[in-house]
């Protein structure tokens, strides 16, 4: 073989492995570099869908106190003396509070001055004495009931009393009730109340009758001045009034129990109370009986019903730490016997506008003073 056929035989094979050779790899491609995501946008005040945005939640806030309810107001009408003594403690020593009971208090002289408002509601509690006005009414049929007793008359030495002037005692002048006949005696409400119906007792014992006296009509206080001035001969009076007089040296005693056992003063409700407000009422009669109870026995004497005593009457604490208490029963029970005898005297000495016997469901209801010694026991 020549030079020239060698080299090409050695170009050829050159040629061939080359050709059979495998690509050569290419190299790596740089990746374009990675880019950093977006921060997200923060989200929109309002959805463009107008969906509304959710709110925060309020910081949770700590619950509003309970508020009491308000009290229930209550009026009542009362005659300063300490027969009504149960109202005076009750307020005074928070038993009408504890009921959640806020009392307004007017004073009134006699039962026929608050007899019409209790009647149309503007009053709706009544501490009366029982007067022919009262009889007149249930006869009538105007909207107001007994529910409670207030004072009794015991059955001896009882605080109602007639007194005469000491000078015409000592001179002889009026020994005894017979010798009233023709004399001024003082009362407070004068014919038809119920001092007249004490006096009216006492003169019937000795053959006399109401129209044998000159009866002067006087509030309480004012019989004091009286016997003082000596304008009145005699006058049939309570305490706190009775023990002033005797204290003042211008009266003495002419007679005493002419009417024992008598339930001569009285609690009343106003029909409207009973009806449109019945559990207040409920809730009234609770306070007053605890009150009753709170002044029983030597409790009479404690300090703080004495100083609701003087509050509500024009008392001192002499008189009263000693002169007779009034004769309160504990539960405030009614005397229907008595209520009979008061309309029976009352109608007999022609004080009343009618002759006929009222029966009893038209003067009393008893369910309040009842349901009071239920509960308080």
């Amino acid at each position: 073989m020549n030079k020239r056929v060698l080299v090409f035989v050695l170009l050829a094979f050159a040629v061939l492995i080359v050709a059979c050779a495998p690509a050569p790899t290419p190299a790596p491609t740089a990746a374009p570099p990675t880019k950093a995501p977006e921060p997200p946008k923060p989200a929109p005040t309002v959805a463009p869908t107008a969906v509304p945005a959710t709110k925060a939640p309020e910081p949770t806030k700590a619950p509003e106190p309970t508020k009491a309810a308000a009290p229930d107001k209550v009026t009542v009408a009362y005659v300063a003396i300490t027969n009504f003594a149960p109202l005076y403690v009750a307020v005074e020593r928070g038993f009408m509070k504890e009921q959640n009971i806020e009392v307004t208090l007017q004073k009134v002289t006699t039962a026929a001055d608050a007899l019409p408002f209790l009647a149309t509601g503007q009053y709706d509690v009544g501490g009366v004495g029982m007067a022919a006005a009262s009889f007149n009414g249930f006869n009538k049929g105007l909207d107001f009931r007994i529910v409670a007793s207030a004072a009794i008359q015991p059955l001896k030495n009882g605080p109602t009393v007639i007194l005469v002037r000491k000078d015409l005692k000592e001179s002889g002048k009026i020994k005894t009730v017979a010798d009233l006949k023709g004399m001024k005696v003082g009362i407070a409400g004068a014919a038809g109340s119920t001092g007249a119906y004490f006096v009216a007792k006492a003169l019937r014992d000795v053959g006399l009758t109401f129209k044998d006296i000159s009866a002067i009509n006087l509030a309480n206080p004012d019989l004091v001045l009286g016997m003082k001035q000596g304008s009145i001969d005699a006058a049939l009076v309570g305490p706190p009034f009775s023990d002033q007089i005797v204290k003042d040296g211008t009266g003495v005693l002419l007679a005493q129990d002419v009417a024992p056992g008598a339930m001569t003063t009285v609690w009343m409700y106003s029909g409207k109370f009973i009806k449109e407000r019945p559990e207040v009422a409920k809730r009234f009669m609770l306070a007053l009986v605890k009150g009753a109870r709170e002044m029983q026995g030597a409790k009479y004497l404690d300090p703080e019903n004495i100083k609701a005593y003087l509050k509500y009457t024009p008392s001192t604490e002499d008189a009263i730490k000693t002169g007779i208490p009034p004769f309160i029963d504990p539960d405030l029970k009614i005397y229907l016997d008595s209520v009979k005898n008061l309309e029976e005297v009352f109608r007999a000495e022609g004080w009343t506008d009618y002759t006929t016997v009222i029966p009893a469901d038209k003067m009393i209801d008893a369910s309040f003073q009842e349901n009071a010694v239920k509960v308080l026991k």
